[in-house]
């Protein structure tokens, strides 16, 4: 398959990169290193030095002979530029880690909290719009959190994703639907994954 992994230069976004890679997919990666340059703002480095993504990708085909493409968009900010992406690569799965991950860093200031939304409720959108635009049948993959839900002290079942409700109308009749577990979101990080499962659930 081809796959786009959006946010490909990230914790969880490069092994999945290869992962796919070694699996025998095509892999392209999308970045725009917003990750290096919140960790440089935080002075907070790796204990393992991370080497650049150029020097990465090279050592990946040098160890396997395989290649991974890379791309540096902006998902959030540069619809045009993702738009294009989606139509020349036709991926058949797009993996999205393209969100600012860090839910302490999403509360530090009135700032990093509109950057947060900023970054991670458009790049969501933009990814679902730019799909729509190109009317492609793509898989898309995203990586929820469990914060969504609160921070409960009594454990609790979660059903998957929806929860089947009874509720009367206006006429006393009993009605049954299916609705999104309600979320309780305990930072403006959970608040962003919050949204996300709101658009997937529209687009869808």
């Amino acid at each position: 398959m081809r796959v786009i992994c959006l946010g490909g230069d990230g914790f969880c976004g490069w092994p999945t990169a290869l992962h796919l890679s070694a699996s025998g997919h095509e892999v392209t990666v999308v970045d725009n290193f917003a990750r290096r340059r919140a960790d440089e703002e935080l002075g907070a480095g790796s204990l393992t030095p991370i080497a650049s993504l150029e020097t990465r990708l090279a050592a990946w085909t040098e160890a396997t002979g395989l290649r991974i493409g890379f791309s540096c968009v902006d998902v959030a900010a540069d619809y045009e530029s993702l738009v294009g992406l989606l139509t020349e690569a036709k991926p058949h799965a797009v993996v999205h880690f393209a969100e600012q991950r860090s839910a302490p860093y999403s509360m530090k200031s009135p700032a990093h909290r509109r950057a947060t939304i900023d970054n991670n409720v458009d790049a969501t959108h933009n990814l679902l719009a730019a799909l729509a635009e190109t009317r492609q049948d793509v898989h898309v993959v995203h990586l929820g959190t469990m914060g969504v839900y609160g921070y409960e002290s009594v454990p609790m079942d979660i059903p998957e994703g929806y929860l089947e409700v009874t509720y009367p109308d206006r006429d006393g009749l009993l009605h049954h639907r299916e609705i999104l577990y309600p979320t309780r979101p305990g930072s403006v990080y959970h608040l962003s994954k919050s949204l996300d499962q709101v658009m997937f659930q529209f687009y869808a």
